[in-house]
C-alpha cells in the first residue's frame, strides 16, 4: 500500500466534540472526518464531497496531546441593522439603532497542535494530493477546525505500508479499540498515560456521523497491543483509524 506521510500543525486548533454542551470542548486530535475535509480543501473538492469521493480512505495519525486554553468567544444572534441605500450629506447618526443580542461562550483552544499523518487515497486523488503537498499548492486554505485557525501542511515522504501478521506490536499512532488487546504489563511498566477517545469516523452527505473508540497515549509514546491490523511503514508501526 502506498502511503503519503505529512505533518499537520498550526498555532491554534479547535475540533468541536459532538457531545459538547454550553462550553465548546475540543477533541485533542482531528477526527477522521476532519482529515477528510482537510484533504478535500487541498484537492479543491466541493463541500460534502470528500466523504464520498475519498472513500475508502486509510489514515493513521500520531502525535501527542497538545495543551489547551479556555477562550471566551462572542457570538451574535441577531444580524446587524442593514445600511440605507440612500445616504444624504446632512444625514446624522440615529440615536435608536436596532439592538443586537449576543451570547458569550467558552471554547477550548488547542495550543500548537502538531500531528504526523499517514494517508492512502483512491486514485486519482492519491497522486494529486502528493503532488500538491510537495509543491505547496492547496486549492483552499486548510484549517484546524475553525476557518480562523490556519493549518500548515508539510510533506515528509511517500512510503510503502505492509500488513503484519497477528502479533503484539508497539503501535505509534491512534489505535482503534475494536479487535485489539492491550499488553497491560508492558503499559504499566512504561507508565503510559493511555486515554480512551470516542471520535467521529465516517459522515454521510446528509451529515449523519458514526463514531468509534480509540486509544491514544498522552505524550505520543508507542502502545504495545496485540492485533491483526498493524502495518509496517518505514521503521514505524501504525494502525489506521
Amino acid at each position: 500500500m502506498k502511503i503519503i506521510n505529512f505533518r499537520l500543525e498550526g498555532r491554534f486548533g479547535h475540533f468541536l466534540r459532538a457531545d459538547a454542551g454550553v462550553s465548546a470542548i475540543s477533541y485533542p486530535v482531528p477526527p477522521r472526518t476532519v482529515i477528510l475535509g482537510i484533504i478535500g480543501a487541498v484537492l479543491g473538492l466541493e463541500k460534502d464531497r470528500p466523504q464520498t469521493l475519498l472513500e475508502p480512505m486509510q489514515v493513521a495519525i500520531g502525535g501527542r496531546m497538545p495543551g489547551s486554553h479556555w477562550h471566551k468567544a462572542k457570538f451574535r444572534k441577531d444580524p446587524p441593522e442593514a445600511l440605507s441605500y440612500v445616504i444624504k450629506k446632512s444625514q446624522k447618526q440615529e440615536k435608536n439603532t436596532k439592538p443586537e443580542r449576543a451570547t458569550l461562550i467558552t471554547q477550548e483552544w488547542l495550543f500548537n497542535p502538531s500531528y504526523d499523518l499517514f494517508v492512502a487515497l483512491p486514485e486519482p486523488f492519491h497522486s494529486e494530493f502528493a503532488s500538491r503537498l510537495k509543491e505547496r499548492r492547496w486549492y483552499f486554505q486548510p484549517s484546524l477546525g475553525l476557518s480562523e485557525m490556519l493549518a500548515e501542511l508539510e510533506f515528509i515522504a511517500t512510503t510503502e505500508a505492509s500488513k503484519l501478521p497477528e502479533g503484539t506490536y508497539p503501535v505509534e499512532t491512534l489505535i482503534l479499540q475494536e479487535n485489539v488487546q492491550l499488553a497491560m504489563e508492558k503499559c504499566l511498566k512504561e507508565e503510559l498515560a493511555i486515554n480512551l477517545l470516542r471520535l467521529p469516523r465516517t459522515v454521510t452527505p446528509e451529515r449523519v456521523f458514526t463514531h468509534a473508540n480509540y486509544f491514544m497515549e498522552r505524550d505520543g509514546r508507542p502502545i504495545m497491543v496485540k492485533t491483526s491490523d498493524a502495518y509496517l511503514s518505514g521503521k514505524g508501526i501504525l494502525m489506521f483509524l
